[in-house]
């Protein structure tokens, strides 16, 4: 009760820091933000006619996202930094929400406020959370769910506990629309809690009726969405027996690098136990420094750097941008042998975690079998296995960013922290704190940087327009091309979408232009013809132009950086595009 009566204070405290780191980021640029820029078109045309019209990039349906977008599009008029704020409240929202998860789940107020800031302000969460991308609506409905579960195990009676399991079986079934992943909440974390409470009077049969008609939505939901006019639909398996084969081991090696990003993004948390390498014996220290130089042997041969995965954390920290729709994993703000030595750090954490807490809990005669476990495991486990099981299939065949670990990472804090508190100590150390604020300066630096560049790729764009060249004469990269696109195209040109794809037709211009200097985004953008390129660093394959680059200022290294305005040469003009 102490516990819980400290909540609201707490939380607020949090929501009000992360969103005072919001601000300082200034996330402000009428540009769209990796695929958001599709979602805002949906949502600017619903604000104008009210209905879902998809143009041919979104893989999800977006539901309730888009009429929440579109409110402040009637509100304040419309706006690409109108539409991404618009998600700030739900992250906001979604703050002080885990952090009564957290409490609920028995974690002290001064860990809980720890835990909930190593999310609001991960360099993962901040740059979403200013987007309109839908992983942080999507996290939201999840925690909610699993909010009201945990209110459905504390009800004193059977008829408490079959009205929270009814409101959060019927909050996630709607809220899914928007990101379909967090259905999981309704198909696995109820049914989990309702076989949990199965001795109370009623529960059993009701989840049973949950679980029912939540699968008749989400299948006629599917269904409608399946039906619309440019709705892209994704196979989960694709090719032959041998080539399902090696998707399979390509799948687990990305699914490996999940791993390792989650690990590297919970790291305030799991940095607590490091001290405990104080208390190791021989072996142990032998076997964690073997592991250690052998990790970093092989990261060293095989030039696998952290993150390990592709998306938003190494768009956010790469030291130049090239505005390709997949970013290159070759540039980052941290030089190889830093990286090498942080990941070096981050096994040998991992090494101690592991002996450190198996020795502290036979010291302790704790074991993760206990009953106060029991409620926890039944709450997360088996949503994190079914949710690992959905992203498999598509790490088979696609990216799989760091943003879909969103979901697992409230989870991964609220175990690290529980485990802490029963293997080693009451509070987390300061080292925790001192990491956490280490994590938080550079999601604020980065996301301030990812954003003054984007800034400055406008500049650069409206300096062109200003010399009379029209919109679709200039490639700007993915978010610039992909808007110009479905403002003049209508649609994207996705082979995926239910009608006939233009066909894709390169500029029969010298080779190397041609693979040097198109966007890996030009076959989906026919409308484009393009003259000048900005957001590019400069290419010997492109001319120069008169306009001169656009300086701008970054919090992160290098400090002064610049956007170069280049020039097709008069041969290869239209390169990669389906010119007329």
């Amino acid at each position: 009760m102490t516990r819980l009566m400290h909540t609201p204070r707490n939380g607020l405290i949090c929501v009000m820091v992360c969103a005072a780191c919001f601000l300082i980021a200034w996330p402000v640029a009428e540009m769209g933000f990796i695929d958001d820029w599709s979602y805002i078109k949906t949502a600017q045309v619903f604000a104008q006619t009210g209905h879902f019209v998809y143009n041919g990039w979104a893989t999800a349906m977006l539901g309730w996202q888009i009429v929440w977008g579109a409110l402040f599009i009637r509100l304040f008029g419309f706006s690409f930094t109108t539409v991404k704020l618009s998600t700030v409240p739900i992250a906001l929202a979604t703050v002080i929400l885990f952090h009564s998860i957290q409490i609920r789940f028995g974690i002290t107020p001064r860990n809980a406020a720890i835990g909930t800031l190593a999310l609001g302000l991960s360099p993962l969460y901040v740059p979403l959370a200013v987007s309109y991308m839908s992983d942080v609506p999507g996290l939201f409905i999840t925690l909610l769910c699993l909010y009201c579960c945990q209110r459905a195990c504390a009800a004193h009676d059977a008829r408490a506990t079959i009205v929270w399991l009814c409101l959060a079986a019927i909050e996630d079934a709607a809220g899914g629309t928007a990101r379909q992943t967090a259905w999981l909440g309704a198909l696995v974390i109820v049914p989990s809690t309702g076989w949990l409470l199965r001795k109370r009077r009623g529960v059993l049969l009701t989840t049973a009726l949950l679980f029912v008609g939540t699968t008749c939505f989400v299948y006629f939901c599917l269904r409608w969405y399946a039906g619309q006019p440019y709705a892209i639909s994704e196979s989960i398996l694709k090719g032959s027996r041998l080539e399902f084969q090696g998707a399979v081991i390509l799948g687990l090696v990305k699914m490996f690098g999940e791993l390792l990003c989650l690990l590297l993004l919970v790291y305030p948390i799991l940095v607590a136990w490091l001290p405990q390498l104080r208390r190791f014996n021989a072996a142990s220290f032998a076997i964690t420094t073997c592991v250690v130089l052998d990790w970093v042997l092989f990261q060293w041969k095989v030039a696998w750097p952290l993150p390990w995965i592709q998306d938003v954390l190494h768009s956010e920290f790469a030291t130049t941008r090239d505005a390709q729709m997949l970013p290159n994993m070759g540039q980052s703000i941290l030089p190889a042998p830093v990286s090498l030595a942080i990941s070096g750090l981050l096994a040998g954490t991992c090494m101690v975690f592991i002996l450190g807490t198996r020795s502290r809990l036979r010291d302790r005669q704790g074991s993760l079998a206990s009953a106060d476990w029991h409620e926890f495991f039944w709450l997360t486990l088996p949503f994190t296995l079914s949710y690992i099981l959905v992203l498999l299939p598509r790490s088979m065949h696609a990216s799989v960013g760091d943003r879909y670990l969103l979901p697992l990472i409230p989870l991964a804090i609220v175990f690290l922290i529980r485990l802490y508190q029963q293997s080693i100590a009451p509070d987390l150390p300061w080292s925790s704190v001192v990491t956490l604020s280490v994590y938080t300066l550079l999601a604020i630096a980065g996301t301030h940087d990812w954003f003054a560049w984007q800034r400055a790729r406008l500049a650069a764009i409206d300096s062109v327009r200003a010399t009379g060249v029209r919109r679709d004469q200039i490639q700007g990269g993915f978010e610039y091309d992909g808007w110009t696109q479905v403002e003049e195209g209508g649609h994207i040109n996705d082979s995926r979408i239910a009608i006939p794809a233009i066909a894709y037709e390169p500029h029969p211009a010298i080779p190397q232009v041609a693979d040097a200097c198109r966007l890996d985004f030009a076959p989906f953008t026919p409308v484009v013809h393009p003259k000048y390129t900005v957001a590019f660093t400069r290419k010997a394959c492109l001319s120069s132009s008169s306009l001169p680059p656009v300086q701008f200022d970054a919090w992160l290294p290098p400090f002064r950086r610049a956007i170069y305005v280049q020039e097709y040469p008069t041969a290869s003009r239209g390169a990669g595009t389906n010119a007329p």
